[in-house]
């Protein structure tokens, strides 16, 4: 009898769910009909009403699944549990509603601001998470190309001639075995009568950096978006780089070995009901009153710069131009597109070359891990695709072609730390060009035509291929950029060399400062906390746009005409040129950013100074030409300076006037001989001739002999 009653209970107990199920699918298409024409002061039904206006170019009704909770917690629960009989449900009551719209219409529910406890990391999804609606957030990785999709087909019985409608999911076409209606029960190869499709396409969700501890890998999760949600306007959200939050359904499907057989082992992707965009940059961090009161308290400090500069990397003894430098870096200019639609960037890049083991790598670490959105990467390891974008093979997506986001466009308005430079591949460094000046990446290949924003500050670093920096070589000569190098190291608005001398006092501050951050940690606390800096950069950025004044203007056109005018100071043609524009333009941005230190709205001489200051330190330390005593900007962004190009000048002359006095093969000792007769030494002659072949401009036909191409 015990065992008897216990069964019954077991069975009432397993029967309650059933039925209380039953009970609210009943009327749950009149529970969610008053919610929308009743809660929140009829917002829902006036929505409704805007959407009828602009269907079918707006399709879907997003509610807020608090709102749901707070008017009917039953339904609430209900969709989470079991999104798929509440969506189902749902929709249909929306078409119930009478709305001005011609013909039938079609009007998705979608939910977001779903509860604590259903936002779940990508690297916690578990098994107990399939069928249940959930949040994501991450990054958008990557996403094919839209296509149609089939969500039901009919078929036609071959016998009967009777539609057979069947769902469709997953990776294969399901087609019905045998007929449906008992009487019938035909079997064969059932003709497809009718198909309904749907746009859909699938994304590539990485987790936020944020979420990564150490040195793991990114977790990413597969996401199906269909109908409205790929439209061309929707689709704006889900560009590579773009970081999001999704709700949705997460499914399981199996996993297929490469001859097409299922295995027990599921792969699971999210089938999104609604998405939106997070932006995660430092304009984006949440500011509270007494957080902007504390900023502007500080901003009033007349040392909150000399503040700023100690609480970055304050484990790393001295450097302070380079850390002040990485100051303005987070601050930034301020963007600005001319009339005729001209894009000047605001962002501010900067190129450290220098000895082993001075820091360089802990500075890209900390900055890393300052911005809010930011990339670190190793040139060793990183490709062009990597740092920019690829287009690769979709298994998943039915063998499409995918973009995938790179590097500089997942750290879009963030900080792409590009650590050993010098190891990357030429045409890598070449691919990121078109993202340092303009802020975006073009994509253009199999089938994929688009353009991705990609506007990051970059910081990189790079060692002498020498091992040691040699002040009187240039950079070029020191580090191997290719063909791209005089191109990329323009784009760069300062340039830093870390040098490793000896030094008794030097040395004991350092190991000092070094012995200091090991066993007294606490004493090289910084004066402002990562986040205090975060904060404050925050708020500058976004609301300080500051513009030059007068005196600023007056001040940097000064510096620039006046290093120009020593350009020609010698009289000739190929005289040293010790500035171009682009210096100009990263005065006004470093300018800029010196005003969003101190929160101001214009730009002061004291502003124009400081960056002045730190471009003057910049070019001394690799521009200065020491046959000349001057600044040459060629001899940092080109490679080659104004004596340089005088001899090669020069060298051409001579080899012409050979070649026609002794035929195309002209000896080298000849044309030393006639060198040496223009003031041109043995060593610097041998020099310009290894260029000159270097560059394709001479070749040897046979040893001691040179000719022209």
């Amino acid at each position: 009898m015990k065992m008897e009653n216990e069964k019954n209970f077991v069975e009432q107990e397993d029967f309650q769910p059933a039925k209380a199920k039953a009970v609210l699918l009943n009327n749950l298409h009149e529970r969610f009909l008053n919610f929308v024409r009743e809660a929140k002061d009829r917002k829902y039904y006036a929505e409704l009403l805007r959407i009828a206006k602009e269907y079918p170019n707006r399709k879907s009704l997003s509610v807020d699944y608090l709102d749901l909770e707070k008017y009917d917690s039953e339904i609430a629960d209900f969709l989470l549990s079991s999104p798929d009989d509440a969506l189902k449900v749902l929709d249909a009551a929306i078409q119930d509603i009478d709305l001005p719209i011609e013909g039938e219409y079609k009007i998705n529910a979608r939910f977001l601001n779903l509860p604590k406890e259903q936002q779940v990391a990508i690297r916690d999804i578990r098994a107990v998470h399939i069928e249940n609606m959930i949040g994501l957030e991450g990054i958008v990785k990557g996403a094919t190309d839209v296509r149609p999709e089939a969500i039901l087909i009919e078929y036609e019985c071959p016998q009967c001639h009777k539609p057979i409608s069947i769902p469709q999911f997953g990776r294969k076409i399901r087609a019905p075995s045998k007929c449906d209606d008992p009487a019938c029960s035909a079997r064969g190869i059932f003709s497809v009568h009718k198909t309904v499709l749907v746009d859909s396409q699938l994304i590539t969700l990485q987790e936020p950096p944020e979420g990564i501890i150490g040195s793991e890998q990114p977790s990413a999760m597969r996401v199906h978006l269909t109908d409205d949600l790929v439209s061309p306007k929707e689709r704006k959200k889900i560009l590579p780089g773009n970081r999001i939050k999704i709700t949705g359904i997460m499914r399981k499907i199996p996993s297929v070995t490469r001859t097409g057989v299922d295995t027990p082992i599921f792969d699971l992707f999210v089938d999104a009901n609604h998405v939106d965009t997070i932006k995660r940059e430092f304009e984006d961090i949440e500011l509270n009153d007494d957080d902007k009161r504390q900023i502007r308290e500080m901003s009033t400090d007349e040392h909150i710069v000399e503040k700023f500069i100690s609480s970055i990397a304050p484990s790393i003894y001295g450097y302070s131009e380079i850390k002040e430098a990485i100051l303005l870096q987070l601050f930034g200019g301020v963007t600005k597109f001319q009339p005729d639609t001209t894009r000047v960037r605001g962002n501010i890049h900067i190129f450290l070359i220098g000895d082993p083991a001075v820091g360089k790598s802990q500075l890209l670490r900390y900055v890393s891990q300052l911005a809010p959105k930011a990339r670190f990467v190793s040139g060793k390891k990183s490709s062009g695709a990597g740092l920019t974008a690829a287009v690769v093979k979709d298994e998943f997506g039915g063998g499409g072609f995918t973009l995938e986001a790179g590097a500089m466009v997942l750290a879009n308005k963030g900080v792409v730390c590009v650590d050993e430079f010098d190891k990357m591949d030429h045409d890598d460094m070449a691919a990121m060009l078109e993202a340092m000046e303009q802020g975006t990446i073009s994509i253009a290949k199999a089938g994929i035509v688009t353009t991705l924003n990609a506007d990051a500050s970059v910081l990189a670093a790079a060692n002498p291929k020498y091992g040691r920096f040699d002040q009187y070589k240039s950079v070029s000569d020191q580090i191997d950029l290719g063909n791209a190098g005089p191109v990329i190291l323009s784009r760069f608005d300062l340039k830093f060399v870390i040098h490793d001398i000896p030094s008794v006092e030097k040395d004991a501050t350092l190991a000092e400062h070094v012995l200091e951050s090991l066993t007294s940690p606490d004493r090289i606390a910084p004066t402002l906390t990562v986040d205090q800096i975060r904060k404050y950069v925050a708020f500058a950025r976004t609301t300080c746009k500051p513009k030059l004044t007068e005196d600023a203007k007056k001040l940097i056109k000064n510096f620039y005409v006046s290093w120009r005018s020593k350009s020609r100071s010698d009289g000739t043609e190929m005289g040293p040129i010790s500035l171009t524009p682009r210096q100009l333009e990263a005065l006004i941005r470093m300018s800029e950013a010196s005003a969003r230190i101190r929160l101001g709205d214009q730009v002061t001489a004291d502003d124009a100074k400081r960056a002045i200051k730190l471009l003057e330190y910049s070019l001394k330390e690799l521009g200065y030409e020491p046959e000349t005593g001057k600044i040459d900007i060629d001899r940092i962004d080109v490679g080659i300076s104004s004596v340089q190009r005088g001899r090669i000048h020069t060298m051409m002359t001579i080899i012409s006037d050979l070649t026609k006095e002794l035929g195309k093969d002209v000896p080298v000792e000849d044309i030393i001989v006639k060198a040496k007769e223009r003031g041109i030494e043995d060593l610097a002659v041998r020099d310009v001739i290894q260029k000159m072949i270097e560059k394709g401009d001479l070749y040897e036909p046979r040893p001691g002999f040179l000719r022209k191409p």
